[in-house]
């Protein structure tokens, strides 16, 4: 029987994730089966590998295990609205006034651990009335079955005596002097005051060069205690809020047919639309979430190529992608999210409905059902780019980008030089410019003759030349050869073909670049 990912990790077997070090490969996490041989995060995988030969590793990639983290977080906007990442593994949840929309903090919490195992993750969770000591009790205190613990809040220090000193969260050096201190346990600072702590510190200098300050060292740790024992203010920052809108369905009897779903997809877009008039902004993108009665979700995205609050519209978008859920058992919940928000001024309609004029908003429209048919990869837009250059002057990016980067960079010289050189500049050019074949009547003249693609056509008229330079940003470094200047002619040959071609280079008998070459480079109509 084949697995699904064969480049899956068998759960029984000690596995490890390694990343370079200062002085090599080194253990980045471990998981229980191989800390169970030996194995431990700051191992040098060499040392890993002489304890335990079978060890099977992979590269750890933090930065998709932040953004996951991240992506995690947000998630958990639906126990409180104030939320944030902590440290490299885990998250904080402030849920002041929601425990009871649960029925209770302890619903709350196994609500959170279930949800959160159920997408395959290992949890540890901790409720405190700080967040320093919620983490504490995460990390470092005794979980049983249920994956969390909750300390009273009129019994905070007795939650924390028992742990550690790692559990505040401290540096290592400090975690260590405290230890040489004999200091292991939370509960023995509680009493501690803070001058007698500094002197401890003190006592240490001579062994530890490190310790200069004393009593700021101690300080700091006391500080680190108050946090946890919520007797002084925590500096935390809540993750920024993302600019979305959303709209939910409960059903009293689950939905089951397609007809229902698209009845209750189409009041949600109504809904929602109706939200986003009242803010003034219209939606980037959206999401289309459906509860199962299994416990399962399944969702559907969409995205729009600019800012949207028309509810026939978002149906056209959202329609076509409802036979790819499978309803199951039936569907009792449904949310629509709106997401990616952007200011959206009133759009006044036609004042004749009999006129068939084709809008902005209409190739807006297109450019988004092509995308969400087609897939965003596939449908591209051109913006103006700041060169002078023919050819890098525009730059393709796909049609439902959020934003265009390179849009006001060159957008205002764009507009004046349409204008001035409309009648100047091709319809068509050439994707890269074809090298062509000229007999010219001197050598800085114009083409009198020329051969493209096999085919020799003699020319009748030509005008300019308009000569463009390179650009000389682009010549920096010791091997880069220097591109000559191009001059530029409007042709036309004896069959009524009109052509965009230029000469680079000059016929310089000094020059290092050789003899100049001409191309063909648009097509004129």
């Amino acid at each position: 029987m084949r697995r699904t990912n064969p480049d899956a990790v068998p759960d029984d077997r000690p596995f490890a994730l390694v990343e370079a070090g200062s002085h090599g490969i080194v253990i980045a996490a471990a998981n229980a089966q191989a800390r169970a041989e030996g194995v431990r995060p700051g191992q040098s995988l060499a040392d890993a590998r002489a304890i335990y030969p079978g060890l099977l590793t992979r590269k750890i990639e933090r930065r998709k295990d932040r953004a996951a983290l991240f992506a995690l977080t947000r998630w958990s906007g639906r126990y409180g609205p104030a939320r944030n990442v902590e440290g490299e593994n885990g998250f904080w949840i402030d849920i002041t006034g929601v425990a009871h929309l649960f029925g209770g903090e302890h619903q709350l919490m196994a609500d959170l651990v279930s949800r959160l195992r159920a997408f395959g993750l290992t949890v540890r969770a901790g409720l405190a009335d700080s967040i320093a000591a919620a983490a504490a009790l995460a990390r470092f205190a005794r979980l049983g079955t249920e994956g969390f613990a909750i300390a009273p809040a009129d019994r905070m220090q007795e939650a924390l005596r028992d742990l550690p000193v790692e559990a505040l969260g401290l540096a290592d050096d400090t975690i260590l002097l405290l230890k040489r201190l004999g200091l292991r346990r939370i509960g023995q600072l509680y009493d501690l005051p803070r001058p007698a702590l500094a002197r401890r510190f003190r006592s240490l200098a001579p062994a530890r060069r490190k310790v200069r300050n004393s009593a700021e060292l101690a300080g700091a740790v006391l500080a680190r205690l108050d946090a946890a024992l919520a007797s002084a203010p925590e500096a935390r920052h809540a993750l920024p809020e993302t600019r979305r809108a959303i709209v939910r369905r409960i059903f009293s009897e689950p939905l089951i047919s397609s007809e229902g779903i698209e009845s209750a997809v189409a009041d949600l877009a109504a809904s929602l639309c109706r939200m986003l008039d009242q803010a003034g902004r219209g939606a980037r993108r959206l999401r289309l979430c459906f509860y199962r009665v299994d416990g399962t979700v399944a969702e559907i995205r969409a995205g729009t190529s600019r800012p949207c609050r028309e509810p026939a519209h978002l149906l056209q978008l959202l329609t076509p992608k409802l036979p790819e859920i499978d309803a199951g058992f039936g569907v009792d919940a449904l949310t629509l999210e709106a997401m990616g928000l952007e200011l959206l001024a009133p759009i006044q309609g036609r004042l004749s409905a009999g006129l068939e004029e084709w809008t902005e908003a209409d190739t807006a429209q297109l450019i988004d059902r092509l995308s969400n048919r087609l897939g965003a990869e596939r449908v591209f837009r051109l913006v103006p780019y700041e060169s002078h250059i023919p050819e890098r002057a525009e730059v393709r990016i796909p049609a439902l980008m959020a934003k265009d980067p390179l849009e006001k960079q060159g957008a205002e010289r764009s507009k004046v030089s349409r204008i001035s050189s409309a009648s100047l500049r091709p319809p068509l050019l050439l994707a890269i410019p074809e090298p062509i074949t000229v007999l010219a009547e001197v050598p800085e003249g114009a083409p009198a003759r020329f051969t493209w693609r096999r085919v020799t056509h003699t020319v009748v008229r030509a005008e300019g030349p308009e000569r463009i330079e390179p650009e000389w940003w682009r010549m920096l470094g010791p091997l880069a050869k220097p591109p000559g200047p191009r001059d530029y002619y409007r042709i036309e040959d004896d069959r009524g073909g009109r052509y965009w071609v230029f000469r680079e280079g000059l016929y310089d008998r000094d020059s290092e670049a050789g003899p100049p070459v001409w191309y063909m480079h648009g097509l004129f109509g």
